[in-house]
């Protein structure tokens, strides 16, 4: 199977006048600029049912308006920076934007940003007495306030994708971000990916695509129970631990199915 990065992931949109008055569109404002776009465009493929009830906003996307295969080093590095704040206000500005044709108002949709914990709960300093920790909460309180969901990889989005294919060992786990230990940047889960035979493909530093055949609806429900045992408590939605709330958002996709 070709890599997916040859795909179009939001050629299609789910238009309002072809569903049902009750149904739901699920929008996701997507940190990463390939990998989590490549990973949700798969899912759409693989249930096939929800490919007119997800549409994909990606902060800037819009604007670059380039699949991840053809953007330059210079779009990509825009599109990396996308901060949970970020997220939320792309999805604020969607709305406002959006709102004739999808007419929010009238209609249960429900919006989701996802993220990684990265360096995002650090004391590192953004502006003026304003660190990333203080960023973050004001991302989560929003979310909150809105009702929006939020999907957090503790490191990263990585350990999502590593959970379709096999367990978290005992040094996976020594990554988490945590009260004691900070944020470190490594290629740890690249490589258990690739040993795993189900590699992060590209050339040169670009290696972030995905390929359609390593990931199946049966790998997805392996991941979905892998990532609630690692998750400890359902209701604390930003663990500080080894752990992915990504999961909650699958099984709202796959109760849309229902």
């Amino acid at each position: 199977m070709p890599v997916i990065s040859n795909r179009v992931p939001f050629s299609q949109r789910p238009f309002r006048t072809k569903r049902a008055a009750d149904n739901k569109i699920i929008f996701l404002s997507l940190e990463g600029s390939v990998t989590e776009e490549e990973y949700f465009s798969i899912i759409t493929e693989i249930y096939n049912g929800v490919r007119t009830k997800i549409q994909f906003i990606s902060v800037m996307e819009e604007i670059i308006g380039t699949p991840p295969k053809r953007r330059t080093l210079e779009q990509a590095r825009m599109l990396g920076k996308n901060r949970p704040l970020q997220l939320v206000d792309k999805i604020e500005q969607f709305k406002v934007e959006m709102e004739e044709e999808y007419q929010f108002s009238k209609y249960s949709d429900e919006f989701w940003i996802v993220t990684d914990v990265d360096d995002n709960w650090s004391d590192t300093e953004i502006s003026p007495g304003k660190t990333l920790a203080d960023e973050w909460k004001e991302a989560v309180d929003i979310c909150e306030e809105k009702g929006y969901g939020y999907a957090i990889s503790n490191p990263f989005f990585e350990i999502w994708l590593l959970l379709h294919h096999d367990e978290a060992t005992i040094e996976d786990k020594t990554f988490a971000v945590t009260d004691e230990h900070a944020y470190e940047k490594t290629d740890h889960f690249r490589k258990r990916l690739k040993k795993l035979d189900v590699p992060l493909k590209g050339k040169g530093k670009d290696k972030k695509h995905l390929t359609f055949s390593d990931y199946d609806a049966e790998k997805v429900m392996k991941a979905v129970k892998r990532a609630q045992e690692l998750h400890k408590d359902r209701k604390d939605l930003c663990p500080k631990y080894f752990a992915t709330t990504v999961y909650l958002l699958l099984e709202k996709i796959q109760g849309i199915l229902l």
